[in-house]
């Protein structure tokens, strides 16, 4: 068997094999990886393999077992403070005195001792690969002859660290042919002009004959325009013999440039972390700590799939949109719903297979909590990763998701990782490191995969191994490969190389970079195109080393190296890198521009019969005709996914339902017991409804909140009873018909009777400003209080007069001559005024939609279509909160 061996030929390479023109057999490409591998292969040395967690784990565990002998070991206090990122950072040391040659005797420098008293406290440490090629520089030596005859070496041999150095020796040694993939020379031209500068400081002049350029542009866009354009204008030969070099290791932006161009794309993905299935567990167990966290929940209930079916996640993320807890009306409803449409779509199955099913869901959703300063039980946080790792094995049901396959591995290895550890205990530091750990690799975008072509992508300069006939660095910035500082004192440094551990020093790793930037560009045939943004991913980039190693050939050169991207956009012809390329001008299209007149289908027309009006529609309606029709009428989903409430609508939920719980009809209740009541209630209801309040960051809120809410309800219990007035009820609902009116329901917060002035209706609010409620109520624009009066006696014509009571500053409000008014706002309009100018309003903008006409309130040329005899006219800023300025575009400018 013959090899090629390069430091990044693991993953993609070029070529993808040798003898590509004429075929090959017995040879393969392969990096340190799939060289260990091998070799362990053909000496039998094979063995299961763990997670790189499962070794920190066993680690953490061995360092632990050191300090029970040895306790004033260097990193006793931080594997204290940090047990995982301490046992990470050591295992990296350790691995690097292995990969030096240090088999983990004791050498006289007191903190290599320390890894030598490790070495043998605790059990065996599964190897890694520094362990393995140990082992096999070894194995070798003891072997009179390998299947293996030979191994080309894309790095100079001295260039290799020490212990791929050793193996290859060790190979060496047995018998195998060690020789150097052998680089072509090139035509005289700018490209071996800079390929002569980098191999031995040759100064010379560039022409500008377009065999090496510098493409820059402002953006990485308009740089894969360039590069797109220019493959298009190759050959399909050409095609097949062009390399592009991504060292950032995703393509999608290129490729989407090629896909335009009918070319085939890349496919290269870069690694995350954050694909959607692999959140499944860390929000799995994000949303097992106490105090709940709701926002884990939703963000896990709204995954493009989550661990429930998605009928099932999307009521319950519904619910926790409405009341973020699990123990609200909402959340109850949402769990009845489900269990009613699992029985009609399960109707023949047994009710014992139907509560196992919701049973596993429920252990989803509403598992037990774990206090954070206690921390979790192994146990549990085994059950959790287990529980991860079932529910991805059963949705991938044999279909090979890498998503899913990646995520059933972290989840296993996790669990390993807690056994291994060996600590009954797991606080929420350690197990979020624990977390990071097995997620670290991350998976790639499975729908971002290479098309059939000629086109081939390495993530790495030095995984061009032999000549290709075009190079294109796409993505050519800065900072480039970085060099990792040692950990190691030159004391220490000298004491292991007289042991004859060598440990690879910065500058021998400096230089291996700088070779493999410069391969790269040596084996480069005919053209070499470095791609270079000005900015990536909005972020302003940094000139590439390279770019800085060549810069005293491409300073004078000036523009007879370099090509502005920019240029694509300003003519049908251009020049680049020796290849003409045209390009069609494409007649600009103004954007849509805001319409104050809209014309209606008949369908929409029809959906106006038989209405239902609320309160909030009304205010729709009187706002703007066309946020009232499109959100109201058509019901158009605004196209966001749920999300938690805010401070203010979550303390006004928990204030509503508090004042549902501790104001009985009848007559008032003393406000000494309503405080108390709303005290003892409210970590209830808090946990119920609210849970977002109980997170660190609303500290300061909930303290306050504990405070303002129950005196706020004591506060209105006193008024109620300082008026002399009795509780009808709270939370009531009410629906009513008007005559050549609207049929409206809504549910009134509260109604109380005065025995000489009746029924009166009071709004609860929470707001930072009662500001705005006495503008409502002075400019008779109160729809709300408006519409509840007019609703609140089915029965009877009277209208009953309304207050607003806000919460937050224990104020009622309300228009001259309402019994419930604390503090009078005056107006020449009142409540039963502003019914009948609403009704009125409601009448003419209904009327105008059923001749088929629709005004958008916020265009500047509305005012032409708005009817002249509004009693209530369109607010003076309609579109200020209102979420549909994208459709009626009015926020585009006109050209």
């Amino acid at each position: 068997m013959k090899l090629i061996f390069g430091l990044s030929c693991d993953g993609p390479s070029f070529p993808d094999f040798p003898g590509l023109n004429e075929g090959v057999f017995n040879a393969t490409v392969v990096g340190p990886q799939g060289l260990v591998e091998m070799l362990e292969v053909q000496l039998g040395l094979t063995a299961p393999r763990v997670a790189h967690a499962v070794r920190v784990s066993s680690y953490g565990a061995k360092l632990r077992a050191a300090l029970t002998t040895a306790p004033e070991l260097f990193f006793a206090q931080s594997l204290t403070l940090d047990p995982w990122a301490t046992a990470a950072s050591l295992l990296e040391w350790r691995d690097q005195l292995v990969a030096g040659g240090w088999s983990g005797p004791m050498v006289g420098a007191a903190r290599i001792d320390a890894f030598a008293t490790v070495e043998g406290a605790g059990d065996i440490l599964p190897p890694g690969i520094t362990d393995r090629a140990r082992s096999l520089c070894e194995a070798v030596k003891a072997r009179a002859s390998l299947p293996l005859t030979s191994i080309e070496l894309v790095e100079p041999r001295d260039l290799l660290p020490p212990l791929w150095q050793a193996l290859i020796e060790a190979l060496e040694t047995s018998g195998v042919k060690i020789s150097r993939v052998s680089a072509s020379e090139n035509a005289v031209s700018d490209l071996s002009h800079v390929q002569a500068f980098l191999e031995d400081g040759s100064p010379a002049t560039l022409a500008g004959d377009g065999s090496f350029v510098i493409v820059e542009a402002d953006t990485a866009l308009t740089a894969a325009e360039a590069a797109a354009e220019w493959l298009a204008h190759c050959s399909e030969a050409e095609l097949h013999g062009t390399v592009i070099v991504n060292a950032d290791g995703d393509t999608a932006l290129l490729d989407g440039a090629l896909r335009a161009r009918g070319l085939p794309a890349l496919g290269l993905s870069a690694s995350s972390p954050w694909r959607g299935a692999l959140q499944v567990l860390p929000l799995a167990f994000a949303a097992s700590w106490a105090p709940f966290n709701a926002k884990a929940m939703l963000d896990l209930l709204m995954l493009p799939r989550p661990p429930i079916p998605r009928s099932a996640a999307r009521k319950l993320a519904y619910a926790l949109s409405r009341e973020p807890g699990t123990g609200g009306a909402a959340w109850i409803a949402a769990w009845a719903a489900i269990e009613s449409d699992l029985s009609d779509r399960m109707p023949e199955e047994p009710q014992k297979k139907r509560d196992a099913k919701l049973a596993a869901w429920r252990q989803w959703t509403s598992g037990a909590l774990y206090q954070r300063h206690e921390g979790m039980p192994a146990e549990a946080a085994k059950s959790i990763a287990s529980r991860v790792a079932q529910w991805a094995l059963e949705t991938n049901a044999g279909t090979a998701d890498p998503l899913f396959l990646t995520l059933v591995g972290a989840a296993t290895a996790l669990t390993q990782a807690i056994d291994v550890l060996n600590i009954d205990i797991l606080s929420p530091l350690l197990l979020g490191r624990m977390i990071d750990q097995v997620l670290a690799d991350g998976a790639q975008n499975p729908n971002h995969v290479a098309t059939s072509g000629g086109l081939r992508a390495v993530r790495h300069p030095g995984a061009i191994w032999d000549q290709a006939k075009y190079v294109l660095w796409w993505d050519f910035k800065g900072p480039g490969e970085r060099v990792t500082p040692l950990p190691w004192s030159r004391e220490e440094i000298a004491i292991l190389k007289a042991t004859g551990c060598n440990i690879e020093s910065p500058a021998a790793t400096a230089a291996r970079i700088g070779w493999s930037n410069a391969n790269a560009v040596h084996r480069a045939g005919e053209r070499l195109i470095l791609f270079s943004p000005a900015l990536s991913a909005g972020e302003e980039t940094t000139s590439h080393p390279l770019a800085h190693q060549l810069n005293p050939l491409t300073a004078p050169a000036g523009d007879m190296v370099r090509w502005s991207a920019e240029q694509l956009l300003q003519g049908p012809s251009h020049e680049l890198a020796g290849r003409k390329l045209f390009r069609e001008a494409i007649a600009p299209a103004c954007p849509p521009m805001p319409r104050a007149h809209w014309s209606l289908p008949a369908s929409v027309i029809a959906k106006l019969d038989d209405r239902i009006e609320s309160a909030t529609s009304l205010e729709h309606l009187a706002g703007c005709q066309m946020r009232w029709l499109l959100l109201d009428v058509l019901r158009l989903s605004r196209g966001r996914v749920a999300e938690i409430p805010g401070t203010n609508q979550l303390l006004g939920n928990l204030a509503h339902e508090l004042a549902n719980r501790v104001f009985p009809a009848g007559s008032a209740p003393d406000s000494d017991t309503v405080f108390s009541q709303a005290n003892s209630l409210f970590d209830e209801l808090l946990s119920a409804i609210a849970t977002p309040l109980q997170q660190p960051e609303y500290a300061g809120e909930l303290a306050a909140a504990r405070v303002k809410v129950p005196a706020a309800l004591a506060q209105l219990a006193q008024l109620i009873k300082a008026m002399d007035a009795k509780v009808i009820g709270t939370e009531i609902e009410r629906e009513r018909k008007f005559v050549d009116g609207p049929h409206v329901k809504g549910r009134i917060d509260m109604l109380v009777e005065h025995p000489a002035h009746g029924t009166g209706v009071i709004d609860l609010k929470w707001s930072r400003s009662v500001k705005h409620r006495r503008n409502e109520l002075a400019e008779g624009r109160s729809i709300q209080l408006a519409t509840y009066g007019a609703m609140a006696t089915p029965n009877s014509a009277a209208h009953t007069p309304g207050a607003f009571y806000m919460l937050d500053q224990r104020q009622m409000i309300g228009l001259n001559g309402t019994f419930l008014a604390e503090e009078v706002v005056q107006s020449g309009h009142s409540l039963p005024d502003t019914w009948t100018n609403l009704v009125s309003t409601w009448q003419i903008w209904r009327d105008l939609a059923r001749s088929g006409t629709a005004v958008a309130a916020g265009v500047h040329e509305a005012e032409a279509h708005i009817p002249s005899d509004l009693p209530i006219e369109p607010g003076t800023e309609p579109c200020r909160y209102c979420e549909l300025t994208a459709l009626c575009r009015v926020g585009v400018e006109a050209n």
